[in-house]
Parts: C-alpha cells; structure tokens; sequence
C-alpha cells in the first residue's frame, strides 16, 4: 500500500493541476450524463428527439478532433486547457438557455460547442501526461486522469440529490424551485473555476518536433505506423459503439421501466461513481502485480455479465424485486468497465509508440464521438420502432464481447512484441 502512495505522490504538480482543472470541467460533464435527459424529457422532448440531440455533441467532436490531434504534434498544450476551461462552461449555459426558452433552432448548434468544448480538453490530456511523467508513474498520472470523471459524478450526483429538495428566494422575493435547469447552472458556475488551476500548469517540452498544420497533413501517410493505429482502434470501436448505445440513456431505461427520477438516480449515479473512482485508483497496482490481461479481461467480462443482469431486469420488470436487481447490475457493471479504461489507454499507447501518440488520442476521441453519434443514431431508430431497452443492452452486450476479444489478441501481440512476460514488479 505504501509502495502504491508513494507512486501517485511523485505525480507532477502540473499534472495534478491539470487533473483538478478537470474534474471541475467534469462537474459539469457527469450532471447532464445524470439528468440533462430527463430534463429534456420534461421539457417534452421524446426518446427518439433526445437521442437526435444527444448525436450531435458527438458530431462536433468527430468533426474537429482528428485535425486537433494532427495540429497539436510538438506544441504547447496549456493554451488548449485554457480554451476548454473557459469554453466548457460558456457553451453549456447557452445550451441549457436554449433548451429552457424552446429554441430548437439554437439548440444543435449549443450540443455541437458543447461537444468541441469537451473535446479539447480530452484530445490534449492524455499526451500531456505522456509528455509530464516518467515511465514509473505514467500508469498512475493516468488512472488518475480518469478517476476525474468519477470523482467529478459523485460530487455532482449528491449535489442534484440534495439541491431537488430545495427552493430558494430570488433578489425580488420570488420562490425558486431548484429544479434540472437551475441545479445544472449552478453546477456550470462551479466548474469555470477551473481557468484558476489550469494557468499554474507548467508544461514539458514537447517530445516530437513541432511542424505546420498542412505539413502534419502531408506526411501523415509517412510519419505514422499505421498498422499499429488500426490494431488499437478495432476493439475502441466496438466497445465505443456499444456504449455509445447504453451508457448515455440508462438515465431514461431507470425513468421508463422503474419511474426513477433525477433526484434518485443522481444519488445513485453518485455512489456508484465513489465504486468507479476507488476502483480506477487500484488499476495501477492491478497491472503492475498481475499484467495487462487481468487488468483489462476479467473485469471487462464481468461488466458484461452485469449488463446482460441489468437487461434482464426489465424483463421481469412487473415484480417489486426487479428494482433492485436493476440497481445492482447498473453500480456493480460501472466500476468494472471503467477500471479498464486507463490500461487500455496505457496499452495503447505504449503499443503505437511516442510519434504516434498525440494522434491516437485524437483518433480515439473520434472513434469515441463517430461511435457515439452512430449509436445515438441507431437507438433513435430502435426507439421509433419501440424496441425494449433489454434489446438494446442485449446488443450492447454483444458488441462489448467481440471487442473484449479483439483486446485480447491485443494484449498478446504487445507482450510478444516488446518480448516480455505479463507480469510487472509492483
């Protein structure tokens, strides 16, 4: 255990400002996970226009990551977190403006910002910490990039929880009911604190030389291995794609098939996200102690196990019980799909190697968005037609597999590459 402290103490300071920086970027991030689709559906939105909606956020970020990732190759990166912190705010504000006044016609435009806004973050983080930190804590500076996420959804989800339960005065004495709309901005307001902690960053020199925007174009046959690339991307896609289909609108299964509202799930959303940061904090050890094949199989086929168990549940739907077999499978599936997210990315990045990195990142962000607007896509359809949700998770399941598969064979060719056993020294 101290072995495990003393890595994530020796964590650069830039980083941690970075990762703080993000989790309150992330605030605002997990609350419209949490609730923005029940809000929309309270403002009469149905599942199949939600959906619609949802698939332009990742429209935005599949139309714009790819030329960031080829742009950002040898420079600064600060000035991007700067961009991030001051646009993740701004953009979601005027997106939940639009929504509230019923401006259909701006609220595209406000889900495609939105989208870009995150993007910039996502795309620039994951080369920065490659860039800030030494080899022996890398894995570490990682996971805990990710647990920002987490963290970030549990602060939020008890935040909704507690604040739908609240009403306050207004300057002129009106009764304000904290309903989606008010709790969300009040949760946007937190998180453009971020710009204080993103201007301590220091940043390290760039490990690849910096180079035109149209002369990173030009040599993108020549300068990237791509075999390599397209070997990472193919089980990022298939799970990307398969998420895309669950992960934003189980807020709407728990609505639909068990009456949740925001308050109940936002509670849930938040104790399940302390599962999902505690385990993610633990991946280091995981994958120092036993290799990248436990890390990443065993809690990923387990995920999917509690998948199939969180479809089921609606099957069964009519009795009193099936609530909570719902609830089970959905906080138990969280942290084991999640865990694997940072050695995947560790995996994928020390298997295309440093002069591939910066594009990786970007070209997994657009794998990410292109999967998740495809998926939206399909389960705007697949409500239309008045498919279950159990179906819907049923296909999920299945694309979760084959992609868990293809990991494998992954996970096989880097350890046969670099010639070393599964197995690290903690």
């Amino acid at each position: 255990m101290n072995n495990i402290l003393s890595r994530y103490r020796r964590i650069s300071r830039s980083v941690l400002f970075l990762i703080s920086a993000s989790f309150l970027i992330h605030l605002v991030n997990a609350s419209f996970i949490l609730i923005l689709n029940i809000y929309l559906r309270k403002s009469g939105y149905a599942d199949n226009v939600i959906a619609e909606l949802n698939s332009y956020r990742f429209l935005g970020i599949l139309t714009f990551a790819f030329p960031l990732g080829i742009f950002i190759k040898g420079k600064a990166l600060k000035p991007f977190f700067i961009a991030s912190s001051i646009l993740v705010p701004l953009t979601s504000a005027v997106l939940l403006y639009t929504i509230e006044n019923g401006y259909d016609s701006w609220i595209i435009a406000g889900f495609i910002a939105w989208g870009i806004s995150f993007m910039i973050l996502n795309v620039c983080s994951l080369p920065f910490i490659m860039r800030s930190e030494s080899e022996d804590v890398v894995t570490e500076a990682i996971s805990l990039g990710f647990s920002t996420w987490s963290l970030a959804a549990i602060f939020s989800g008890t935040i909704i929880n507690r604040l739908s339960k609240m009403s306050v005065i207004d300057l002129f004495g009106h009764v304000i009911i904290l309903d989606e709309y008010h709790i969300m901005m009040f949760i946007i307001a937190l998180s453009s604190l971020s710009i204080f902690l993103v201007l301590f960053i220091k940043e390290a020199k760039p490990r690849s030389k910096s180079s035109s925007f149209l002369h990173n174009i030009k040599v993108l046959r020549s300068d990237y291995d791509w075999l390599l690339i397209f070997r990472v991307l193919v089980p990022n896609i298939l799970i990307a794609v398969g998420a895309g289909l669950t992960i934003p609108f189980v807020n709407l299964f728990f609505n639909s098939v068990f009456g949740m509202d925001s308050g109940k799930f936002s509670l849930i959303g938040a104790f399940t996200a302390g599962l999902v940061f505690l385990s993610t904090l633990a991946v280091p050890f995981i994958r120092r102690r036993f290799g990248f094949r436990v890390a990443v199989l065993i809690p990923q086929w387990t995920a999917i196990f509690f998948l199939v168990l969180l479809a089921f549940s609606q099957m069964v739907s009519a009795f009193s019980w099936a609530v909570y077999i719902a609830i089970g499978a959905y906080i138990l599936r969280q942290p084991l799909m999640n865990m694997a997210g940072p050695v995947t990315s560790e995996l994928g990045m020390k298997y295309v190697g440093t002069r591939n990195q910066e594009l990786i990142s970007a070209l997994s962000s657009s794998i990410w968005s292109a999967s998740w607007f495809i998926s939206a896509k399909i389960f705007q359809i697949l409500r239309q037609l008045d498919l279950d949700y159990y179906l819907i998770f049923l296909i999920t399941s299945v694309l979760y597999a084959i992609g868990v598969m293809f990991y494998h064979l992954l996970i096989n060719d880097y350890l046969n590459r670099e010639k070393t056993p599964d197995q690290s020294p903690a």
